[in-house]
């Protein structure tokens, strides 16, 4: 990553930009400012470029240039954000066939869902231990990292990669440029913040993307284990509860369900089956 992203990062938010995880529904946001409208930016009221106390030259150098990479990062982050998000919505219908949660769900007792464990792999895997005394090499390792869990709904692809943009608001009147030289300056850090931004916004989607495929990989080598007999299943247990509550609630016919054996990874190959390719 270049140096220069660190301190574009560190003040990419000092004016509030928001960029959040969207719900599945599209974004109802105007789309973010381009470029040259960031670097066009002029103060709502004049009379703020010279109001206030006089700064040091140098002061206030530093300070245009912090506000403008600031911008520019929030500005070039949004627009990327934008972009992906209407890229996504050309491609829906094949995301929906590719991360189809849906398949991968296990019904469970009284109509409920579970959703299964996921599971990583890793290859070679060299583990020291003991303080450095001993190693354990193993040419594959599994590692259930999320337990199975009842849920309402299958996940949606949407909820890892669609995220809002927000707006992108300007810095205080006090910090634009009010003359040729400050304007250069100004126009030069909103570009290059702009462009870390920019490449920002292509680094959150690749990790948002990685981890749908963490995910629903890991849900999808489950149930290959499972066929292999090398994972449990979940077990969940149903308690017929009857009528409860009373008072301001009176439930009828209530169930419980809870998963009461989660799944396990078997330690014993002579018990394990070969997968029919």
């Amino acid at each position: 990553m270049k140096p220069l992203f660190v301190g574009v990062f560190a003040v990419l938010f000092s004016f509030g930009v928001s960029i959040s995880m969207a719900q599945a529904k599209d974004s109802i946001n105007p789309p973010p400012p381009s470029l040259k409208y960031l670097q066009d930016v002029k103060p709502k009221n004049e009379k703020d470029l010279i109001s206030g106390k006089p700064q040091a030259p140098n002061i206030r150098r530093d300070a245009i240039k912090n506000a403008a990479l600031s911008y520019g990062a929030r500005g070039g982050l949004a627009r990327r954000t934008y972009e992906i998000r209407q890229e996504l919505k050309g491609k829906g219908n094949y995301m929906d066939r590719t991360y189809d949660f849906s398949r991968l769900l296990i019904k469970g007792p009284s109509g409920v869902f579970i959703e299964p464990p996921t599971v990583t792999e890793g290859q070679d895997a060299f583990i020291v231990e003991n303080e450095g005394q001993t190693a354990a090499i193993a040419e594959v390792l599994y590692n259930i990292n999320q337990k199975a869990k009842i849920v309402g709904a299958p996940r949606n692809w949407r909820t890892y990669l669609e995220r809002e943009w927000g707006e992108v608001t300007p810095p205080p009147d006090l910090l634009l440029p009010k003359d040729y030289e400050e304007r250069v300056i100004w126009r030069e850090n909103v570009e290059k913040g702009w462009e870390e931004g920019y490449l920002q916004g292509d680094d959150i989607f690749q990790a948002d993307l990685d981890r749908l495929n963490r995910d629903f990989t890991g849900m999808v080598r489950y149930r290959l284990l499972l066929k292999q007999n090398i994972i449990s299943a979940p077990f969940a247990l149903l308690e017929e509860r009857g009528v409860t509550g009373g008072g301001n609630e009176l439930r009828i016919g209530d169930r419980a369900v809870q998963i009461t054996g989660p799944s396990q990874l078997q330690a014993r190959p002579e018990e394990w089956q070969p997968v029919n390719r």
